[in-house]
């Protein structure tokens, strides 16, 4: 492949990370053109790479765009490929004791809303009474509930995160489970 067609392929970035392997050698062959006080790095990136490019005369550029190197240049479409994959996984308990728990939270909070407005628009002072001292009570029954599902939550966003860094290539911590994220270091 030409080197001005690497080039304009890999975009931006460090060569050695968007060419593992073959980098040096590319990053070498352009050193072979330029003064030894403009050598390349060997952590040269591709804009320091097409600046010593632009510094050299048009005939010798021409020539190292024109040079071929020995790179096989695949690209895939991680993201697409991972999302469809998600989506014909057979895993779906985790959002469905989700949902149901959300469900319990609501049903329950919604009960002890209605039940007080019920009591203020009739008067009834005494009701008013026991479902304030209740609150606690039912406090401490969803407790559990809403900080499993604070941690369910807090869990589907990192996930999110770690498909969209492992599509774009980036490094992605393991994942800690559940109980990891409740109880964190």
């Amino acid at each position: 492949m030409k080197l001005g067609d690497i080039l304009k392929t890999v975009g931006s970035g460090l060569i050695q990370t968007l060419l593992p392997g073959t980098g040096s050698l590319i990053v070498a062959g352009i050193n072979e053109f330029l003064p030894g006080n403009k050598q390349l790095p060997e952590t040269a990136t591709v804009e320091q790479a097409n600046s010593a490019l632009n510094s050299l005369p048009p005939e010798q550029r021409a020539s190292l765009l024109e040079k071929e190197f020995d790179v096989k240049m695949e690209t895939y479409n991680t993201l697409q490929v991972m999302l469809q994959a998600n989506a014909q996984s057979k895993h779906t308990t985790r959002p469905k004791i989700a949902y149901q728990a959300w469900q319990v939270v609501g049903a329950t909070t919604i009960a002890f809303v209605f039940g007080w407005l019920f009591a203020v628009v009739t008067g009834d002072v005494e009701m008013i009474s026991k479902i304030e001292n209740s609150y606690m009570f039912a406090g401490m029954l969803l407790a559990p509930l809403i900080v499993w599902l604070n941690a369910y939550f807090g869990v589907l966003r990192d996930e999110a995160k770690d498909k969209l860094n492992s599509a774009q290539g980036h490094k992605v911590d393991p994942v800690a489970g559940l109980i990891g994220k409740l109880f964190k270091k």
